[in-house]
């Protein structure tokens, strides 16, 4: 099944299930309020239950719901496992890849960044390639557009030749944190370099 198709599937079920809840929703207040009488349900359920084409009717229409629930639970599960495996062709037959395993090695390739903490990957794939998106905990001696360019070539040229996609892959990096230096965060200020921070501090004898 196509994204295309499953993308439709998706706004039918969306469309489907709420209208459906805030049907039983509004049916639900309407009796609770006294807005509906139940003697006219009693009825229907009554001439339901002898008439039996109208039973076979009702029953007929319970089992195309329930199938077309069953087409969505399928289209749903086997989109959702479609993306989490890349697939490629080699001369001796096809080959899956998990994106897991994918995460789990830029993990390990930017784990070795001296400047790195803390690393978390996460990858989707589509028509377009492969995104994949980079969540670091820096230290602070480290430069960060230095540092997250060399992350994004790093990760990008290992993905390209391990697995040898011709895809384009995107690189997405969000720093979530920079961590002090622990060697200077308790170093004393010194007096001379004060003075030249006072001195570099335009219009200091000014007052409002």
């Amino acid at each position: 099944m196509t994204g295309g198709n499953v993308k439709f599937l998706t706004r039918i079920a969306i469309l489907f299930y709420v209208t459906l809840i805030m049907f039983i929703s509004c049916f639900v207040l309407l009796l609770v309020l006294n807005y509906i009488d139940v003697q006219p349900l009693i009825n229907m359920v009554t001439v339901m239950y002898s008439d039996e084409a109208l039973r076979m009717t009702f029953a007929i229409g319970a089992c195309a719901l329930l199938f077309l629930n069953y087409v969505f639970y399928r289209a749903f599960t086997g989109s959702s496992r479609a993306e989490k495996t890349i697939a490629f062709d080699n001369p001796a037959g096809r080959v899956s890849v998990s994106l897991g395993a994918i995460e789990d090695l830029t993990k390990r390739v930017i784990g070795r960044i001296a400047e790195v903490r803390e690393v978390k990957s996460k990858i989707s794939a589509s028509k377009k390639g492969l995104l994949i998106r980079i969540k670091l905990i820096l230290r602070a001696e480290g430069s960060i557009p230095e540092v997250t360019s060399r992350v994004q070539e790093l990760v990008k040229r290992k993905v390209q030749s391990t697995i040898g996609l011709d895809e384009p892959i995107e690189v997405a990096i969000f720093v979530g944190k920079i961590l002090p230096d622990q060697g200077r965060e308790k170093e004393p200020i010194k007096k001379e370099d004060l003075q030249k921070d006072q001195q570099n501090i335009p219009f200091q004898g000014y007052r409002a």
